[in-house]
């Protein structure tokens, strides 16, 4: 599907259009963090739990009790219901409080968000709205049962998340920041609803190590593709003369207005008799993504959106921000912020206070369940 021209040569929008929180995909916690009790933390300005049931089943909603708003983090789980560790109130995956003590049935208000939730690869992954507008985004063309994933690896970046985006559509970078020269032109399209994707070939001509080191054992030449699915979450693929690379970033707006950058490099799956160096490929991997993505955060850092002093040369930038601050959000209605402790892994480095939700509002029923990958 190519991008849509209408936006083309049209100026970038204002910075109150784009969601605080946009409707897309994020990375929750991994699954192993599961196994014994729930799991809890701040993200996209709430406390939310994750829990898996006795029964297998893994749900993703509110933290706080509707009782009192104690932290269903530090409940347990009973069966197929997590209890509250304040008064014993029992909810089920849905968000409906199943029992209360000495309650014949649970009052009507006791219900909390309940959020779409996807495991893949040992991660646990949500939506941010009640529904899906697309599934969680794989390699374009690929089956995901068909990869294994690297241990994520984090950074946080000092702009915001679509500040953070946009990188995949600004050409002057690639060879200022990356030491790529463009071999051809950008190409960009829309291959799936909520999905704008840059592709390009390019010749590594960096003299860091990590570069030397890529051009020795991969080549010298590459074609990377970079998907941008619902403003937040990016699927790379970098093909080399002598190997295929491909990984995600599942980026999260923080409170202070930084981006949290998570990602997961992936690798095709060895035959059996080579499945013992799977880890040993994905660590050496991710060792080199991580470097070159955190090196990228460190010379970014104080970028800003800026729209009154970007240019000609910034179209395809801005072609992305028109794109992205219209798409649909299904983000959960605003509400006042709430304090809460801080979180069990410290992955954020600060509260997160800020209201859910922002920028332009409504669903597309008929867009769930489009898209590509597998999931």
């Amino acid at each position: 599907m190519p991008a849509k021209s209408s936006s083309s040569g049209l100026g970038p929008p204002a910075v109150d259009a784009f969601a605080a929180y946009p409707a897309s995909w994020y990375l929750f916690c991994e699954s192993r963090q599961l196994r014994r009790e729930p799991f809890s933390r701040n993200v996209l300005g709430r406390r939310l739990v994750a829990f898996r049931t006795a029964g297998g089943r893994v749900a993703v909603m509110d933290a706080h009790c509707a009782h009192l708003g104690a932290d269903l983090g530090h409940g347990r789980v009973v069966g197929e219901t997590i209890e509250c560790p304040f008064h014993q109130w029992r909810y089920r995956p849905d968000g409906v409080c199943a029992a209360v003590p000495n309650l014949d049935r649970a009052p009507a208000f006791a219900r909390l968000r309940t959020y779409p939730a996807v495991e893949r690869h040992g991660y646990l992954f949500f939506f941010n709205g009640a529904e899906p507008l697309f599934p969680l985004p794989f390699l374009l063309g690929e089956a995901a049962e068909d990869y294994v994933a690297g241990k994520v690896f984090r950074y946080v970046a000092d702009c915001t998340w679509y500040m953070n985006s946009a990188h995949a559509f600004d050409r002057q970078h690639f060879a200022a920041v990356h030491d790529r020269e463009l071999l051809a032109p950008p190409a960009i399209d829309c291959p799936a609803p909520f999905a704008r994707r840059n592709s390009y070939p390019a010749r590594i001509v960096g003299r860091t190590l990590l570069d030397r080191v890529l051009r020795a054992v991969a080549g010298r030449t590459v074609k990377i593709t970079l998907t941008i699915w619902g403003g937040t979450l990016a699927v790379i693929t970098a093909d080399y003369e002598r190997l295929r690379s491909g990984f995600i970033i599942a980026m999260e707006p923080l409170a202070d207005g930084c981006t949290l950058c998570q990602g997961i490099v992936l690798a095709r799956r060895a035959a059996s008799p080579l499945r013992l160096l799977d880890a040993c490929r994905l660590g050496a991997r991710t060792l080199f993504t991580h470097g070159y993505l955190k090196e990228e955060a460190r010379r970014l850092r104080g970028t800003r959106y800026r729209p009154r002093s970007l240019g000609v040369n910034d179209q395809e930038m801005i072609d992305f921000f028109r794109w992205v601050a219209t798409l649909p959000q299904a983000g959960p209605e605003p509400r006042e912020p709430e304090t809460s402790e801080g979180d069990h892994d410290q992955i954020e480095r600060s509260p997160a206070v800020a209201a859910v939700g922002g920028g332009r509002a409504g669903v597309v029923a008929s867009a769930a369940g489009q898209g590509g990958g597998g999931s």
